[in-house]
């Protein structure tokens, strides 16, 4: 006896499906090596454009020339919370470098290994959202 109901989806479909799925949610795991080289870096030049604004509102301020705006004042506070987020964040990027096997392409826990590089890889686009924020602070 058959089945009541049938359901026909192209194969290709399907293959393209899953494929899409596993390149976009496997490079969590894949890419976390070079996710974590490029947030490390990118940290790196977001506290030097930090400590560049950090010295000139307070060269300004020091003056008396000008007081220091709200919203430099929140996008330092901001850049200070995103760094406390990537040291925690990176403190433990060891472990989780020694979970992968098989050259990045599997994991010893992938469930934790695909929520790390997933953190990895929001905190790496909430750094370059970063750096595309205007800073006004008398230029």
């Amino acid at each position: 006896m058959g089945g009541l109901f049938s359901i026909s989806m192209p194969c290709d479909q399907v293959v393209n499906q899953v494929s899409q799925y596993l390149c976009t949610h496997g490079s969590y795991i894949y890419s976390l090596s070079e996710n974590l080289a490029a947030l490390q870096k990118d940290i790196e030049v977001l506290k030097a454009k930090r400590d560049d604004v950090q010295r000139k509102v307070c060269g300004e301020e020091f003056t008396g020339r000008r007081e220091r705006l709200s919203q430099v004042q929140l996008w330092l506070t901001n850049v200070l919370n995103t760094e406390n987020r990537f040291n925690d964040l990176f403190s433990t990027n060891n472990v989780e470098i020694q979970r992968l096997c098989l050259c990045g392409l599997c994991s010893s826990n992938v469930k934790m290994s695909y929520i790390y590089g997933k953190r990895v890889v929001r905190m790496l686009k909430e750094v370059e959202s970063q750096f595309s924020r205007r800073i006004f602070c008398g230029d």
